[in-house]
């Protein structure tokens, strides 16, 4: 069967859940006096909620459902300026206009922290998908920003003289780079909400730097990372090219697909989980999360129940395991095994 698989924050939670929580980059990135003056962080705190507000000004947001006033007021500052006319009176002080700016570099290097973790994948688990993937010829989507699958991939056969796997990226990005001349051995593989290795250059092209060269773009003022509560997502999204089109190819990914497995995802993505309830009815859904101690009292079948409800749909396997990195059941196929009689989920515990 060919696949799209879609992997969240859990892939990276289930090396090391305090690393890898979002808080612990948004604070490192507070701390860097080199990205925000304190003058900015001021203005920042001041579009926070208000127990952000009451607290000392060291303290960083914490989540993205944080970053809904300062997103408004982001939107609003980058509306503004492309009215103003430059050497006339304007709306906005010399502190207005840098603004926004200041906020994208803050969440650039929010972004380039998970860059700069120690982890990688285990062998077993990287050999598995990729052998799954070049087979298929499935798709990869991510949520995250961290390099984990990325840096496990360079020098596999995904990403070699025919490479199973396509981003968009020949020296610099364009969609015609996206055209696939081998349809059913290639799929794409698409950072939904950017990467750090993104920037626009001086000409206005869209360049990926490598693994290494990702701290020489700390301070960068990027519009290709989405790290904005759920409500601004797809306005973020709209306002860069790169990602226009990774989702304009995730509908032709999800149309071609058989089966969908959502692997470390949240779920509290609306966009995302509206183009899956439209072109995944009637196909295979799976969904691997981490085993927690309720699942003890029912199997995960409430889990499983929420996810049906959030997605619109009947999810036809319920994947629960102790460690993200220990899944390896990358080819189960929903055809050559029965499903249970009593219920429209399938458990598998390990």
């Amino acid at each position: 069967m060919r696949k799209l698989y879609v992997f969240g924050n859990g892939l990276g939670r289930s090396l090391s859940n305090e690393e890898y929580d979002l808080s612990m980059a948004l604070q490192t990135a507070w701390d860097d006096n080199a990205v925000l003056s304190n003058e900015h962080k001021k203005l920042i705190h001041r579009c926070l909620p208000e127990e952000v507000l009451e607290s000392d000004i060291t303290m960083a947001p914490k989540e993205e459902e944080q970053l809904d006033k300062l997103q408004r007021v982001l939107a609003a500052c980058d509306e503004i300026a492309k009215v103003e006319i430059s050497g006339s009176v304007g709306w906005l002080n010399d502190t207005g206009r840098q603004f926004p700016d200041a906020i994208r570099r803050y969440i650039h290097r929010a972004a380039t922290y998970f860059h700069q973790l120690n982890h990688s994948l285990p062998n077993e688990f990287v050999t598995a998908l990729v052998e799954s993937v070049k087979d298929t010829g499935s798709h990869i989507a991510t949520l995250n920003y961290d390099a984990l699958l990325y840096q496990s991939f360079i020098g596999s056969s995904l990403f070699g003289n025919r490479p199973s796997l396509i981003d968009g990226f020949q020296g610099s990005f364009s969609e015609e780079n996206l055209v696939r001349y081998r349809p059913s051995e290639q799929g794409f593989y698409l950072h939904l909400h950017g990467s750090p290795l993104y920037y626009t250059s001086q000409a206005g092209d869209i360049k990926k730097t490598s693994l290494a060269g990702v701290n020489g773009l700390i301070g960068h003022s990027s519009t290709h990372l989405v790290l904005a509560p759920v409500q601004h997502k797809a306005a973020v999204i709209s306002a860069s090219p790169l990602l226009r089109n990774y989702w304009a190819k995730l509908g032709e990914a999800m149309t071609e697909s058989d089966s969908l497995v959502l692997f470390g995802y949240g779920g509290n993505d609306i966009h995302l989980n509206n183009m899956i309830r439209h072109y995944f009815a009637g196909k295979t859904v799976e969904v691997v999360g981490r085993n927690k101690p309720e699942y003890a009292d029912d199997g995960g079948f409430q889990a499983a129940t929420e996810w049906n409800r959030r997605l619109g749909l009947s999810i036809v396997r319920f994947w629960v395991v102790n460690r993200m990195v220990d899944f390896n059941s990358w080819q189960w196929d929903p055809n050559t095994e029965a499903q249970t009689s009593n219920s429209s989920t399938n458990f598998a515990f390990s």
